[in-house]
């Protein structure tokens, strides 16, 4: 069976993560060092590339795995159909650099480094909103009868959205680092970027995350 433009896309996102923590093992940190959202080598340094490149690194296997897990069966099977890889592509560096900033202002006193997907993928989470909002309940209600509520993947993101965020604020001490401030952050502009996107685009093939 011939792979979709879209499941290309996303195997190509899978493999570059895997590929840099693989990496980074073998340089004994390096890659990490070099690509990581590190606020002083970004502030006094100018290594703007850093706003981007954060987010293709992961700090361990266990948050290299979750991560994966999450844009592999709960962002990928949602927008499959519904948006372009392009667009899926753009979503994910505009939340990642917006997200990574906004970092930066919030937490300038506190010099910090972070590295992570999420600050990406939560975007899509906002989308997934504004798709229900456009298609309407009845849609959310016709895709929860081809599959019982503790599998529907906007209820999954929803769970993700919390967990996630708790755990990376309890481990940073809401000091160095919120996990809720910056998993929001991404949200809003995944609502921002969905309310700007044609209806027609984004609402082609009802039921098709399922």
């Amino acid at each position: 069976m011939t792979k979709s433009p879209n499941q290309h896309f996303m195997t190509y996102v899978l493999l570059t993560m895997v590929g840099l923590y693989l990496l980074n093992l073998v340089s004994s940190g390096q890659i990490n060092s070099a690509l990581s959202l590190n606020s002083d080598k970004i502030i006094t340094g100018h290594q703007y590339f850093r706003l981007l490149s954060f987010a293709f690194l992961h700090g361990s296997l266990l948050h290299l795995a979750g991560n994966l897990l999450i844009i592999n069966n709960i962002i990928y099977p949602f927008f499959k159909h519904k948006l372009s890889p392009t667009f899926m592509l753009v979503t994910f560096c505009i939340s990642t650099i917006t997200t990574g900033t906004l970092l930066l202002v919030c937490y300038a006193k506190v010099p910090f480094t972070f590295v992570g997907s999420s600050a990406g993928f939560y975007a899509f989470f906002g989308l997934m909103i504004i798709y229900y909002l456009r298609s309407g309940w009845s849609t959310f209600i016709s895709d929860l009868s081809y599959q019982p509520i503790y599998n529907n993947l906007l209820v999954w993101a929803i769970f993700v959205f919390f967990l996630g965020s708790i755990i990376t604020s309890t481990q940073e001490h809401f000091t160095t680092f919120s996990g809720l401030y910056a998993h929001s952050v991404s949200f809003f502009v995944g609502l921002i970027m969905g309310s700007l996107i044609p209806t027609h685009l984004m609402i082609n093939k009802p039921n098709s995350n399922t």
